[in-house]
């Protein structure tokens, strides 16, 4: 009851706005990708090439000034990996089926104190993460459940701070605590003249209870003998970038990002680093190349990567590899990546992976 009227009173202070039509507080957006992969030298000795597509359609809607609701339905992989929503061609007993789709975003979001950014439900991972390729620690794909907030406490001159907290539940647990994700991260951004800018960004997220909610990995890496994650993990993550508009290609990206275990006990650990060349504009080409080397337990694996030939991450003693590509940008709806990426996990095969994605949007 508490909440309730702690609720009602925050929506009674909100601004009033002026009466708005339906199509003005009403938006639509959908992107999509088709995807041909090949993956080469795999761990049973044997290649295997397929078809994949990705669909999300959502939408935002202003229920009063200060207050918006956002929801989004995607495709879905078999067996609903959180890490990927992307549907095989010939998914389904007799491979004519279709994708099954799932609510993968739905959220209130609270904008009506001055720099401050507060969402509840179900949306993307809160935390910044490096240019080129930052899905190591966190897969972009994947949609926790909680609460986060963005706290902006310097924006303007040139200099940009902000403060991001979160908490996730992991697994819901109705007979002991839930299993859980508690984090926060700091971002700082700064120019150097008027073509060169530096990003850092440090945070810390805890993983609780893991062993009270009986949690089985979803993913490779990480598990007991018994496929559940019983320990916590407490992930430092670190990373700066900077970014140089003019000169090669017009422009240079370049990142360094640290991780560290500090709950594991083994110091567990993990540096990636890139550089991309070229910008992202309608009609120009880019290059990029991005290395990392892993220890085993230096990210929690169930929401990190599955990019790589070995998805997950977080598995045997540690993994380490390359990946690069380039990317054309047709326009600001339409572009096509070729990629590949390579995985060294200690075991007999070396497994690499070739990727071409067609990439869409509507806006």
């Amino acid at each position: 009851m508490i909440h309730l009227v702690l609720v009602a009173s925050t929506l009674a202070l909100l601004p009033q706005d002026e009466e708005k039509t339906l199509a003005d507080r009403l938006t639509f957006y959908a992107n999509g990708r088709i995807r041909a992969e090949s993956t080469f030298d795999q761990l049973n000795g044997k290649d295997r090439h397929r078809g994949r597509v990705r669909l999300r359609v959502g939408s935002r809607y202003e229920i009063m000034e200060g207050l918006l609701a956002e929801a989004r339905l995607s495709t879905s992989s078999d067996g609903n990996d959180a890490n990927s929503p992307y549907w095989d061609f010939g998914d389904g007993s007799d491979g004519f089926q279709g994708s099954d789709v799932v609510v993968d975003r739905f959220y209130v979001e609270y904008l009506g104190i001055e720099s401050l950014d507060v969402r509840v439900g179900k949306f993307s991972h809160v935390y910044q993460s490096p240019p080129i390729y930052g899905e190591f620690v966190w897969d972009a794909d994947v949609g926790p459940a909680g609460a986060s907030a963005v706290w902006d406490l310097v924006d303007g001159d040139g200099t940009h701070f902000d403060l991001r907290g979160a908490g996730y539940v992991v697994q819901e647990n109705g007979g002991d605590d839930d299993p859980n994700m508690l984090g926060v991260q700091g971002n700082l951004g700064t120019k150097l003249g008027e073509s060169t800018s530096l990003h850092a960004a440090s945070a810390v997220s805890f993983w609780g209870n893991l062993g009270d909610g009986d949690f089985t990995n979803s993913n490779q890496g990480n598990t007991t003998s018994g496929g559940n994650i019983d320990e916590d993990f407490t992930v430092w993550e670190s990373f700066v970038s900077a970014t140089h508009e003019g000169g090669f290609l017009d422009r240079q990206v370049a990142f360094v990002q640290y991780l560290n275990n500090l709950d594991t006990g083994s110091d567990d650990q993990g540096i990636a680093g890139g550089i991309e060349l070229g910008t992202q504009d309608p009609g120009a080409v880019s290059f990029f190349v991005v290395g990392y080397d892993f220890d085993a337990n230096a990210v929690f694996s169930p929401v990190a990567q599955d990019d790589t030939p070995i998805a997950g991450t977080g598995t045997g003693d540690g993994m380490k590899g390359v990946l690069g590509g380039v990317r054309y940008v047709v326009n600001d709806r339409l572009s096509f990546r070729l990629w590949a990426l390579t995985s060294d996990a200690d075991e007999s095969e070396d497994p690499w992976r070739l990727r071409l994605d067609l990439d869409f949007k509507v806006k």
